[in-house]
């Protein structure tokens, strides 16, 4: 912010989330203009400060929903992590389809085996596994794949030896070629797992490529810096208001994934196979970016119909009916 910007501001850490509701308050009575949250922990102190300072804007990340809010002052973006998800996988498919080595050392096996590692299993995990079993369908329907995915769970953030420990179990297991291992630190480790097995690993959140080149194909963005400078151009400009819908889905740059120019410029790369894998990918976000394609959105599907369930309970519901086009006609019954 003060560098892009050239604007003040000041970065407060608390040291337990209830410390964060004194700290928030004092920020408003201090005259700070915009609070921004990024941590979920806290959002609901956040919420509640707002209703006491109606002329301080505050930020929260973390909306499950689409929508506008009720509030001028509060802004709750949404983060499509639906579409998030939606294109690790595509990235992992495309990377493990037959005919699409890159490398001499890859791994080839008959065959799509992809893995997803993460920190644990909640309701959380019904995004990204629904968004999961829409693209499995999709290659199963229009391609004649049937992808694998291998899940599984490390109850940490930053225990990387157990995050190796389980990427190294997929490979050698369960023959997955391709894994995204969404548990913060604790997924660093799994990088040169990847390499010394001879498959691939998705980078997370921010720009990994280059940690382990030629392992790390492509990373999975969740761009926090991209997400506070969009507030500040809005806030900026006068247009910031909490009843307005900010959607920050692939077509944002929010989130979405890198354009693997690294791993193209990695040694012993074959320009073919990256070709094949890049447009493809590419192709996936167009249709993304245009509506032709819409990614299952749970959360959405729930409180528009409670008990909706995840995309495989959808589609039982909805035998050979195509979820983009069911919601274009405004969700017939």
């Amino acid at each position: 912010m003060v560098e892009k910007y050239g604007i003040d501001g000041v970065l407060i850490e608390a040291a337990a989330p209830a410390e964060a509701d004194t700290f928030i308050r004092q920020l408003a009575e201090d005259g700070y203009p915009l609070i921004i949250c990024l941590d979920w922990t806290i959002i609901d102190y956040v919420k509640e400060a707002s209703t006491s300072y109606p002329d301080t804007y505050f930020v929260v990340l973390g909306k499950t929903i689409p929508g506008g809010g009720e509030q001028e002052n509060l802004i709750e973006p949404y983060t499509a992590l639906n579409e998030w998800a939606f294109m690790a996988e595509v990235a992992m498919v495309e990377l493990t389809k037959d005919g699409n080595e890159m490398f001499d050392w890859q791994s080839s096996k008959p065959g799509v085996t992809v893995g997803y590692i993460a920190a644990g299993e909640s309701v959380q995990q019904s995004r990204p596994r629904s968004a999961f079993q829409q693209l499995r369908q999709w290659y199963k329907d229009e391609e004649g794949i049937d992808v694998t995915l291998i899940e599984d769970y490390t109850a940490s953030y930053t225990d990387s030896a157990l995050n190796q420990q389980i990427a190294e179990n997929m490979v050698k297991n369960n023959g997955v070629e391709a894994f995204w291992c969404v548990c913060g630190t604790g997924a660093l480790a799994t990088y040169s797992t990847a390499k010394q097995l001879g498959v691939y690993a998705l980078g997370n959140d921010s720009f990994q490529d280059d940690v382990e080149p030629g392992a790390v194909a492509t990373s999975v963005l969740h761009d926090t810096t991209y997400m506070v400078t969009n507030i500040i151009d809005a806030w900026q400009s006068g247009t910031l208001n909490g009843k307005d819908e900010y959607y920050w889905g692939v077509a944002s740059g929010v989130v979405g994934l890198t354009d693997m120019s690294y791993i193209k410029s990695v040694e012993g790369c074959d320009q073919e196979a990256w070709e094949r894998v890049t447009v493809a990918i590419n192709e996936w976000k167009d249709k993304l970016i245009s509506g032709e394609f819409l990614v299952y959105n749970y959360f959405l599907e729930q409180e528009l119909n409670p008990g909706t369930g995840e995309f495989k309970d959808w589609q039982a519901a909805h035998p050979g009916v195509d979820y983009t086009q069911w919601v274009k006609a405004g969700r017939p019954e």
